[in-house]
């Protein structure tokens, strides 16, 4: 209540006392006198606060595109993986394949993008290339060679250290398909576990 209508309310006390009826005066004193009372309250705090400052609140956010790659910084993503699973040399003279790797063996390289991105993907030759031909290692430095293709077969291109697009499901996790080939085992390969290491970028 500010002070105009404090001011009101006095007026009408003062019209009340004025107007005085012998045979109401008791309710309209009453009256009176509570609107007196309830006037000078405001007037007291109608001027509570000394003074008043103002500024502004800057809000903002920033949204950026973005790609998330399996293994990467993020740890939001597993790494990849390729197995090529449990192999045999059937003939040591000869070299001959286990029957197991006459077919590319798949793997996935998990991929989550924004929905207007359209990522390029590459691969590197790993930790034991010869050149450009990449090698699983095992036991005593022993070596099996492999290719990283691009389709389920070999006429559909190799993973090089070229970037090539892929494409994603919009901000859903997907995966870049990556085929492995072994095409013959080296007839003086080790019994043991054979492993590469291939870092894997993505441009967007």
């Amino acid at each position: 209540m500010d002070v105009m209508q404090a001011a009101d309310l006095r007026i009408m006390q003062f019209t009340c006392v004025a107007y005085w009826n012998p045979v109401m005066n008791r309710s309209m004193l009453a009256l009176a006198l509570l609107a007196g009372a309830l006037s000078w309250p405001a007037v007291l705090f109608s001027n509570a606060h000394a003074g008043e400052g103002r500024s502004r609140l800057s809000i903002m956010a920033t949204v950026s595109s973005y790609c998330d790659i399996g293994g990467s910084p993020s740890l939001k993503l597993g790494r990849g993986l390729l197995d090529f699973g449990q192999h045999r040399v059937i003939d040591t003279v000869a070299g001959l394949n286990d029957q197991d790797l006459s077919q590319p063996v798949k793997g996935i390289m998990p991929l989550q993008c924004s929905d207007e991105v359209t990522p390029e993907v590459s691969f590197d030759y790993g930790l034991h290339s010869t050149g450009k031909q990449r090698n699983l290692q095992g036991p005593g430095g022993s070596l099996v060679p492999y290719d990283l293709l691009r389709g389920n077969n070999v006429n559909q291109g190799f993973w090089d250290d070229d970037a090539y697009p892929v494409s994603t499901a919009g901000g859903n996790l997907g995966g870049v398909p990556v085929y492995g080939y072994i095409r013959s085992l080296p007839v003086n390969a080790k019994d043991g576990f054979y492993t590469d290491t291939v870092t894997v970028r993505v441009d967007f």
